[in-house]
């Protein structure tokens, strides 16, 4: 009987895995998943960034870079992400722009003690929030939140929308295990010491996009 139960979880577990890495693959995320969905702009999410060049940004989960495509000219740029092929890539391309020099990146989790030392002004969690859990993500935000030079944080996230059977196929797709709906996404800010001053949903292309995102401007809170 043991067995017999452990089948369709070791297949589920496997087709996870599969997922995970030809999803997650460089090329496959850079070219192949934008086709998917009709084109990919992130300049709305990085436009209501509002970074400055003497702002200090850091990028949580940052993938391979795709930052360096819409920001402008900062102080300095700290990418963070486990993926360590991402980061990789990442990297190359920060080399190719001759504008991105005071860009880093590290293959490794975001933590207190980072915030505490770069002391980011303005901070990018792009595609982040539906890879954590409440939990995760909340208590991310109360480390952010405990930053003092802190103005202002962005995210963007895959959404479950009522009435949109493609978006939210594609939402289901998505490598993320916590996708959420489009009002659960403020609630993580909850008592976290940021407020969540605006929220909106957003095509990931403006005439063509397939899918939706949920974009949220946090700021902390009584400063």
């Amino acid at each position: 009987m043991a067995d017999a139960g452990a089948g369709p979880g070791l297949l589920g577990g496997l087709v996870g895995r599969v997922h995970q890495k030809v999803f997650g693959h460089p090329f496959v995320y850079d070219h192949i998943r934008p086709l998917a969905v009709g084109g990919i702009d992130m300049s709305p999410v990085y436009g209501a960034l509002e970074a400055r060049p003497d702002d200090v940004v850091v990028d949580v989960g940052c993938g391979t870079g795709d930052a360096l495509r819409y920001l402008g000219p900062v102080s300095a740029y700290h990418g963070f992400d486990t993926d360590a092929v991402a980061i990789a890539r990442a990297r190359e391309r920060a080399a190719q722009r001759p504008e991105t020099r005071n860009a880093r990146f590290e293959a490794r989790l975001f933590s207190a003690d980072d915030a505490a030392a770069l002391a980011p002004t303005k901070i990018v969690l792009a595609g982040l929030l539906h890879h954590l859990t409440d939990d995760e993500a909340r208590g991310l935000f109360r480390m952010l939140a405990a930053s003092p030079q802190l103005k202002r944080v962005v995210t963007q996230d895959v959404v479950i929308l009522p009435g949109r059977p493609v978006n939210n196929l594609l939402a289901r797709m998505d490598r993320g295990r916590h996708v959420r709906f489009e009002p659960d996404y403020p609630r993580l800010a909850d008592g976290s010491g940021l407020s969540v001053t605006q929220s909106w949903v957003m095509r990931c292309h403006p005439t063509r996009g397939l899918a939706r995102y949920v974009v949220m401007i946090l700021e902390p809170a009584g400063r």
